[in-house]
């Protein structure tokens, strides 16, 4: 048997074989996989609360404000998404992570650095350039190991991103309004991460041949109704949660800083604390119906969040239930997506949710800001770009087909494998 510390340097046996091989296994894959999930998680939140001080404290054109800032790194994930999760079907995942998480880490650290603004657009565009390819990767990567447990698979990725958003507030918030620390941080993790995945993660995904990668194949009653969910909820994300709600808690409710850095990270927390569960519920009744509750976890968190409560208690739970949802749904959504196609595409139908789903990014600020215009009218604002989309997400899901039969061809018999364990434990005891 390989030693563990070893797998990532032999091409005997691919990622599925030695998934199968082991519970243990496949756990210390899954983790190692996920672990770019928590960059993710981290670098958003730090740049999304920071972004307040940074912008204002560097020279540049009035041009490249804030938001226009951040749809520069949302550009950046949509249109490498497409690229890492076609990669994921063409060439190595492995090869793809580590160079995705090495420009992200190195962009992320130069944020920490920067002096002007067009420097800062330059930046963040890279770091979601890095993001963009290490997002479908990832996740078709867990997604994809087994059928059985591809809920379960997803939700590492799910529970490191929300761990990365938890934190984050609480890492940038007493450094403020100096920024550059918690973007060190960052980086060093990054080069940690990078040499788990090096060590660890099979050069070799699977053994099925590799064909070429017909549109006919990605495109189908299930994977359009999930596009349009996850565009409307790519507009919810941005317009509701990563580029005004902070703003809207310390400048439309009047929250002290500390104040807003603990009602933010309960998005975190809620998807940190409740995203396995989630996805084990997922492999048990349908992933279908458990994209069709978180989806309406984030529709009543958003309800909550912006129009029901204004109090610091009501807005954390709220806030909670908001991030409890997000925290599973949109990789559910693509495992669901997965689900629907043959396996030889699911890297690419992966990146081609994450993309829909980062159009919808690149909308949700710009409308928000757009609707709040110079009245400051929060309210009207949130009804439009938050509430309607995300109940818009809820609805469309409802159409979709629930799957049941893997699509998976060479799969190792990974419950076997468990048999075997216990009959071992038996005959030893």
């Amino acid at each position: 048997m390989v030693s563990i510390f070893r797998m990532g340097f032999q091409k005997s046996e691919t990622v599925r074989q030695l998934a199968g091989e082991s519970l243990a296994r496949f756990a210390i894959i899954a983790i190692v996989a996920g672990l770019p999930a928590f960059l993710e998680g981290f670098d958003a939140e730090i740049y999304s609360f920071g972004a307040d001080y940074i912008v204002p404290s560097i020279t540049g054109p009035a041009y490249l404000s804030i938001g226009t800032i951040l749809t520069g790194y949302a550009i950046g994930i949509a249109i490498f998404s497409l690229v890492g999760g076609y990669f994921f079907d063409r060439y190595s995942v492995k090869n793809t992570i580590l160079l995705s998480v090495l420009i992200f880490s190195a962009f992320t650290v130069l944020t920490g650095f920067v002096t002007n603004t067009p420097e800062l657009f330059a930046f963040r565009l890279l770091v979601g350039v890095g993001v963009g390819m290490f997002q479908p990767a990832g996740v078709a990567l867990l997604g994809d190991i087994f059928f059985e447990t591809r809920g379960k698979a997803v939700s590492v990725w799910a529970t490191f991103f929300g761990a990365g958003l938890f934190g984050g507030p609480y890492m940038i918030s007493p450094f403020l309004p100096a920024f550059r620390i918690p973007f060190e941080l960052s980086g060093i993790v990054s080069a940690i991460v990078l040499l788990l995945v090096l060590f660890i993660i099979p050069v070799t995904y699977k053994k099925e041949k590799r064909e070429k990668i017909k549109l006919e194949n990605i495109f189908n009653r299930n994977t359009v109704l999930l596009a349009i969910s996850v565009f409307f909820f790519g507009i919810t994300l941005f317009a509701g949660y990563l580029s005004y709600y902070v703003k809207y808690l310390e400048q439309g409710l009047g929250f002290p800083t500390g104040s807003a850095a603990v009602i933010a990270s309960m998005a975190g927390l809620g998807g940190f604390l409740l995203a396995f569960f989630y996805g084990y519920i997922a492999d048990r009744i349908g992933r279908k119906y458990m994209v069709i509750i978180t989806s309406f976890l984030i529709f009543i968190g958003s309800l909550g969040m912006f129009i029901l409560f204004k109090s610091f208690i009501g807005l954390a739970v709220f806030t909670f239930i908001f991030g409890s949802g997000w925290g599973v749904y949109v990789d559910l959504l693509v495992a669901f997506g997965q689900d629907s196609v043959l396996d030889r595409v699911v890297g690419s139908v992966s990146g081609f949710l994450f993309f829909i789903f980062n159009i919808g990014t690149l909308i949700g600020g710009p409308l928000y800001a757009y609707l709040l215009g110079s009245k400051n009218n929060y309210t009207f604002a949130s009804y439009i770009a938050v509430v309607i989309p995300a109940f818009i997400a809820l609805i469309s899901l409802i159409f979709t087909k629930k799957i049941t039969k893997s699509n998976i061809k060479e799969h190792p018999e990974f419950e076997e494998a468990k048999i075997r364990e216990k009959s071992a434990e038996k005959e030893g005891s």
